[in-house]
């Protein structure tokens, strides 16, 4: 059976029903199909002990053909709806799970009209069967830094005061797309100066022009064969000053102490206490206010969390971020993030751009 065919009997065996109801309606969950059959389409799963139905229109039939294997396609401009409940109805399925975190609240009303079966739902099933990545996942992880890795390394020798956000942003862009990458994994962040204190930078609400002595932050990955990279780096423009590198010291040993915390059967909340306690202990712990990490995969935010609030136990095959961070507002922000495979006793890092000292560029 394939990797595809595994995961999809391992689904039947966790759901409440007798039949499963996964779909890619307009961008809704791309991953959870593609992860069961490989389709990167729209479309509607069917799953049930007897077969596997791939619902889908004229846009992507043959495209359905090429990429799976072991599924029934059937063609059909109302497969997000009515042709997907006759198709439940003609199989006789009585209670059908579905993901309840990956649709909205219409489309279940609109199905909810259709007689002859319930909807019964569950969290997110998949997202549960994604935590832990087989090896050739894990594969394809690496993959996605190592491109990282490579864009970055070649971006920051051309880096200048006087360039923009954006057009930094553009180029580590380009960089990454000129590889054997599908794209970026998501939309780089690339702020300066006072905007590296915002989690979550959009560049058009203050837009910074590069000068001597800012922090530069940078928020990036590669998407390979659909598995993503999560990277951050903080560098600064010219010479640091002492408060920037005591700053980036703090959140360097934060980050290093959680790493060599983490492994098999230790608590998620424990390996972020680590972290926290570090940054806590050295003033800082009113500016680290988000979680330590989180998984990722076929997307790059995933279960399991690094938080606080997860006392749940990390498992061998677990990929992860570790990023924290110190965030001073008026001032700037340092956040240092890499990737780690769980492992046993430990764990496997794989990304790679050197991270020991507060790098000067320009």
């Amino acid at each position: 059976m394939s990797d595809c065919g595994n995961r999809r009997q391992a689904l039947l065996e966790a759901i409440d029903g007798d039949a499963y109801l996964g779909l890619n309606h307009e961008g809704s969950d791309p991953a959870s199909i593609r992860y069961l059959t490989g389709f990167t389409g729209e479309g509607a799963l069917l799953l049930s002990k007897r077969e596997a139905v791939l619902l889908t229109d004229s846009r992507y039939t043959e495209q359905a053909k090429g990429e799976t294997d072991g599924l029934s396609i059937e063609e059909d401009r109302g497969w997000h709806l009515k042709a997907t409940a006759d198709a439940i109805a003609a199989r006789s399925l009585a209670r059908v799970a579905f993901a309840s975190s990956r649709v909205s609240f219409h489309w279940v009303e609109e199905m909810r009209k259709f007689a002859g079966f319930t909807l019964v739902p569950q969290q997110d099933p998949v997202g549960l069967l994604r935590r832990t990545k087989s090896p050739e996942e894990v594969g394809h992880l690496k993959r996605a830094a190592a491109i990282a890795d490579e864009a970055f390394a070649a971006l920051l020798p051309g880096l200048r005061a006087g360039m923009s956000e954006a057009e930094i942003s553009l180029r580590l862009e380009v960089l990454i797309r000129e590889t054997d990458a599908e794209g970026i994994a998501f939309g780089v962040n690339v702020s300066a100066g006072p905007n590296t204190a915002l989690n979550h930078y959009n560049p058009a609400l203050a837009p910074r022009i590069l000068a001597e002595g800012d922090l530069l932050l940078f928020d990036f990955g590669a998407c390979y064969a659909g598995y993503r990279s999560d990277i951050t780096r903080t560098v600064s423009v010219g010479r640091a000053t002492e408060r920037e590198r005591e700053i980036y010291g703090i959140v360097l040993r934060a980050n290093q102490s959680a790493i060599e915390a983490v492994r098999g059967g230790k608590a998620a909340s424990d390996v972020d206490a680590v972290a926290r306690t570090l940054i806590s202990e050295a003033g800082y712990g009113d500016f680290f206010g988000h979680g330590l990490g989180h998984g990722i995969g076929l997307e790059v935010h995933e279960a399991p969390g690094l938080t606080p609030q997860n006392g749940n136990a990390l498992e061998p095959g677990m990929v992860v971020t570790i990023e924290p961070g110190i965030y001073l507002p008026g001032f700037g922000g340092v956040r240092i993030e890499d990737d780690i495979v769980v492992s046993t006793d430990g764990c496997e890092v794989i990304t790679a751009f050197p991270k020991d000292e507060l790098i000067e560029v320009g």
